[in-house]
């Protein structure tokens, strides 16, 4: 069978990368390549050839059709899962507890909603599961009962305002009047702000007896004490503003009994007695 032009162009590149692989030298690539240049028939190339292996991928001869792959198998796809309807009647016991719990929330200041939401997201799991838990009572019972607990505590504690204002320091009554002897002309008075640590200061402070200033200053240090002589025992005041955080305590007393004490409010104290 005679070759054509394109068949020997083939050869010759099948010759050049036999040369290329080391298996031909420059003189046997030159000869072979004129020889292949020059063939008629198969059989010429072939002889070419018959001390080469065939390369893979570069056949001498072309196949009598061109190569196909193989078609690659067919996809097998899963059937479709069926997706059931959920059964309205899984978790209603869930979702009971769940719509009770969510109105007495108004009563509770909305701390049934806590367990409102758990027995909702315990109706879905139910109904996405397709079955009921097998102790729902228990469950519901158990959730109930702990948020009742924490209501009980919580409630109480949220309304207990106290009597603190702030700070650590008990309210004491006013001490009940004092009948002086009126026989008397001259009483001892003494007027008095302490704090709560030594070496603090009052950032404003004023004493008044008998309608008039006794004392007065700003940045005193404390204890800070007045002692009066009075006749009379009207209108007797101290009042004062505490500086750096200070707790102060104002006191008035009159022939050595106290008359009169304010405890800390906020910003200072004040204290006063009127005979």
């Amino acid at each position: 069978m005679r070759v054509s032009d394109a068949e020997r162009d083939r050869a010759c590149a099948v010759l050049r990368e036999h040369y290329a692989l080391g298996r031909l030298d420059d003189q046997e690539l030159s000869v072979r390549i004129a020889a292949a240049q020059t063939a008629v028939t198969w059989r010429d190339l072939h002889e070419l050839m018959h001390d080469l292996p065939p390369i893979p991928g570069m056949p001498l001869m072309p196949s009598a059709a061109p190569f196909a792959p193989p078609p690659p198998p067919p996809v097998m796809y899963a059937p479709p899962v069926a997706h059931l309807a959920p059964n309205p009647a899984l978790g209603r016991k869930y979702s009971t507890a769940a719509w009770v719990c969510f109105v007495l929330g108004f009563a509770s200041f909305g701390l049934m909603w806590i367990p409102a939401l758990t027995f909702a997201v315990l109706a879905r799991r139910a109904r996405e599961r397709g079955r009921d838990d097998r102790n729902p009572g228990t469950a519901i019972a158990l959730v109930t009962g702990a948020t009742l607990l924490l209501t009980l505590v919580a409630l109480p504690a949220a309304f207990d305002d106290g009597d603190d204002d702030g700070s650590s320091w008990e309210h004491v009554d006013a001490p009940p009047p004092v009948d002086f002897d009126d026989d008397s002309d001259i009483h001892e008075v003494v007027m008095r702000v302490v704090a709560d640590r030594p070496d603090a200061t009052a950032g404003d402070l004023l004493m008044n007896a008998e309608g008039s200033q006794v004392a007065s200053g700003k940045g005193l240090v404390l204890p800070f004490e007045k002692e009066l002589d009075l006749a009379s025992l009207d209108d007797l005041a101290v009042e004062a503003e505490a500086a750096g955080g200070a707790k102060l305590t104002c006191q008035i007393a009159v022939d050595g009994q106290v008359v009169a004490e304010g405890k800390p409010e906020s910003g200072g104290c004040s204290a006063a007695y009127s005979g």
